[in-house]
């Protein structure tokens, strides 16, 4: 509750930045975090609303519950390479929050850690997290982007519910994740683009929800390729679901190869 601080030096021996520390410092615009420190408590820098810009030093291995809530300001932060869990709303309500990079050593993302991240329009998860945690990315309906690493097995309830803005999300698992209940609720499964690797589109097709996304799209894992227009593209093949090639679209899901490389899943009716 240090309403009128400005700015923290923190000494290169603190360790551990504990529940609170900074709760309230409403005056507080920026923050280093010194590689000293492996752990940020519960609520340490808590309704920061001027806080923009937090570095994360490369020894910290926890960001625990709330500890960035309501940093309505904050608009970079940097997310150090030895963090191996983001914790519940760690993140909550930092509405000006841009871009954010997980990196490889995190491995999951708990409940609500971007929840209401409403100026958020590109995620990039590490492939060393394996879950999605509940509302995780719930209204941040400005994200345009995200890429799903491949170690990503499980996706939570409303993990994206309302990102109404997904126009493309990529996803490097071949074996698509398990979703729960209204993860992309209030996503466009028309427009927004689902790209995997190559191979694994006739599973994502049948998978439950991925098969929802009607335009599903292949590159190459190696080497991730830009996603081309299929406007000018001559239709080469067509397949039902269970790998049969057909001469004309079926009524039902089919799969559509175009000239250009690319491959979408069109839905007959």
């Amino acid at each position: 509750g240090c309403s009128s601080l400005t700015e923290v030096t923190i000494g290169n021996s603190v360790t551990s930045i504990e529940y609170g520390a900074f709760y309230d410092c409403t005056s507080l615009t920026e923050v280093t975090i010194p590689n000293s420190v492996t752990s940020i408590g519960d609520d340490a820098f808590y309704n920061c609303s001027s806080l923009t810009e937090v570095t994360i030093g490369n020894s910290v291995t926890s960001i625990e519950e709330r500890a960035f809530y309501n940093c309505s300001s904050l608009t970079e932060v940097t997310i150090g390479n030895s963090v191996t869990s983001i914790g519940f709303y760690a993140f909550y309500k930092c509405s000006s929050l841009t871009e954010v990079t997980i990196p490889e050593s995190v491995t999951s993302i708990r409940g609500a850690a971007f929840y209401n991240c409403n100026s958020l329009t590109e995620v990039t998860i590490g492939n060393s997290v394996t879950s999605i945690g509940d509302d995780a990315f719930y209204n941040c309906s400005s994200l345009t982007e995200v890429t799903i690493g491949n170690s990503v097995t499980s996706i939570g309830v409303d993990a994206f519910y309302k990102c109404s803005s997904l126009t493309q999300i990529y996803s490097a698992n071949p074996t698509p994740p398990s979703v729960e209940y209204g993860a992309f609720n209030g996503v466009d499964k028309e427009t927004c683009t689902l790209i995997v690797p190559t191979g694994s589109l006739a599973v994502y097709a049948s998978a439950d929800v991925w098969q929802d996304f009607m335009n599903i799209q292949e590159y190459d894992a190696t080497g991730m390729q830009s996603v081309s227009s299929t406007e000018e593209a001559e239709v080469t093949s067509i397949y039902t679901l269970d790998g049969k090639q057909v001469s004309a679209p079926q009524r039902g899901a089919n799969i559509i190869r175009y000239s250009d490389g690319t491959v979408k899943k069109v839905l007959m009716k």
